[in-house]
């Protein structure tokens, strides 16, 4: 549970009597005259994105958020300890990972999928932002190979759940997308499923089945009002991923 007052919040029910010791959700619109929005980046970041982020750290009871500016690549930043307070990573960054209680890592999203790793053997959660562009380049490796690099967590070990992003209905995309994915090239414009294609991705990796779990939640056609990109929408919800203090 959050603390008093609320942010708008839902968590990873598959993982909350699985993994006590961890807060793992993200953060969606909430109202519809103020929404939630979490920008920090961009042409136009929200006039309030600097005191929601810190009502996250209220709310959440952690004394460290981190995130980055995204740029669909795969460098993941990895957190031995931090300061107090709201931390913006120096460089792009398009995935976290700590082994630090009290700091909670975070992605933003609209229609990408917010990837969730945790390793209960190790203790030691990573979070990354995963586009198209990500995907074809390997964020998902590059997430479970720093686990394992830098905290000697195995593949097996690891727990996966793909957050709310865009549908394999909605995402339609041009044949070039398809082919970087790896997927068969058709001959026009087809929809594409990110989440069956980082399932793949995962298992391929070593991950079990057994251990991943998948959002049925769609960005742009789900109910809840989501912020989506493809949708017209310019703002952002925020994952979040992190081991209690």
């Amino acid at each position: 549970m959050l603390a008093d007052p609320p942010i708008p919040f839902y968590p990873v029910g598959a993982w909350a009597d699985r993994f006590p010791w961890v807060v793992a959700g993200i953060t969606y619109p909430g109202s519809e005259n103020d929404p939630f929005d979490l920008r920090i980046f961009g042409e136009s970041p929200s006039a309030l994105a600097e005191d929601r982020w810190r009502a996250l750290l209220e709310a959440t009871g952690f004394g460290t958020v981190a995130h980055a500016r995204q740029v669909h690549e795969t460098r993941v930043a990895v957190y031995d300890a931090l300061p107090r307070g709201v931390h913006v990573e120096s460089g792009p960054a398009d995935g976290h990972a700590t082994s630090m209680p009290g700091v909670l890592l975070a992605v933003t999203v609209a229609d990408c999928v917010p990837v969730y790793l945790v390793d209960p053997e190790r203790r030691v959660v990573a979070l990354l932002h995963a586009g198209w562009r990500g995907i074809a380049g390997g964020i998902m490796a590059k997430g479970v190979r720093t686990l394992h690099t830098r905290f000697a967590s195995h593949a097996a070990h690891l727990y996966l759940h793909l957050g709310p992003a865009i549908c394999g209905t909605c995402y339609e995309v041009g044949p070039e997308v398809r082919t970087a994915l790896g997927l068969p090239t058709p001959s026009g414009p087809t929809p594409v499923d990110l989440r069956a294609v980082l399932v793949f991705q995962a298992r391929a990796l070593g991950i079990q089945e057994s251990n991943i779990t998948v959002s049925e939640h769609c960005t742009l056609c789900g109910t809840g009002g989501w912020f989506s990109h493809r949708g017209g929408r310019s703002e952002r919800q925020a994952a979040l991923l992190g081991i209690r203090p």
